[in-house]
């Protein structure tokens, strides 16, 4: 295994097809946490994600870390975090729907994030997350489909995940949470959830209200998503140029869109910081926008 860098992410560590997840995580949490102490005063927790390739061709799948502040927003200085490998592989039959999907996916993330939380076992790592402690204790959420958990590291368990992973692990249908404020009916809720994480990660920290327009169109011969983001109070800080997190995310959600054949009619998105700290959100089809 490698350390690299990529455009997306800073601090990337590449497994060969045989290397083993175990060893590479304990790298992992040795290269988070020293960082982490270097810079405690700028971060309030870290967030741990795993984005699978769950289509032939796709960019290789990972799991992302980042550090976040007070607002749930990326401390830039520090960077993002990644490893990839193709363990992260978990491809979606042409024929599964997402519900089918995210009940086989769901045992996959907490069997890789139970091999994260035995990495963190390691007496060097176990080291350095009593040094990191002494200064803040480090929270780690974990994300899955329908949102966030405490991954409690140093416990035999994970914290509560959200109601609708309870469920499917249970053998039942996930009972979707209450909808965002006008929510477009169909549209999937997991899907958009990741999109506007990536959002919030991706625009300026002073960005306090996001307004993202996403649209169809043709590049070079071929369908193309374009995107206008914006944000009230500093317009001139807009663009139309989004990263690999963001298209990806926007891509799958406009898969599962048109999922049935149908056309897309572009999208608009409203996330709001409120003063709890929490992200606000507002998704409509332009065409009711």
């Amino acid at each position: 295994m490698r350390w690299t860098t990529e455009d997306r992410y800073q601090h990337v560590l590449v497994l060969e097809a045989d290397e083993l997840l175990l060893p590479a995580f304990i790298a992992f949490w040795k290269r988070i946490l020293s960082d982490g102490i270097a810079n405690a005063p700028q971060w309030q927790s870290l967030s741990v994600d795993i984005q699978d390739r769950q289509v032939v061709g796709d960019t290789q799948g990972c799991l992302h870390a980042a550090f976040l502040n007070a607002q749930r927003r990326h401390c830039e200085s520090i960077g993002h975090y990644a490893v990839r490998s193709d363990a992260f592989d978990l491809y979606q039959g042409p024929d599964e729907d997402n519900d089918d999907f995210n009940k086989r996916e769901l045992p996959w993330f907490l069997q890789h994030y139970t091999t994260l939380k035995q990495a963190a076992m390691s007496p060097d790592v176990l080291a350095l997350l009593q040094e990191i402690n002494r200064i803040r204790p480090l929270r780690v959420d974990a994300g899955t489909a329908f949102g966030w958990f405490d991954l409690q590291l140093g416990q035999d368990s994970f914290g509560p995940l959200p109601e609708e992973d309870q469920a499917m692990l249970a053998g039942l249908d996930p009972v979707p949470a209450p909808p965002l404020a006008n929510l477009t009916a169909g549209m999937p809720l997991d899907l958009a959830h990741e999109l506007n994480a990536a959002l919030i990660s991706y625009t300026p920290e002073h960005f306090k209200v996001i307004c993202c327009e996403i649209t169809i169109g043709s590049e070079g011969g071929q369908p193309a998503l374009f995107y206008k983001i914006e944000c009230p109070q500093f317009p001139e800080d807009g663009t139309t140029v989004v990263n690999d997190r963001v298209h990806s995310a926007a891509t799958r959600l406009v898969r599962a869109m048109t999922a049935d054949g149908g056309a897309f009619q572009g999208l608009a998105i409203r996330l709001e910081l409120a003063d709890d700290g929490d992200w606000r959100a507002n998704l409509k089809l332009l065409q009711a926008a």
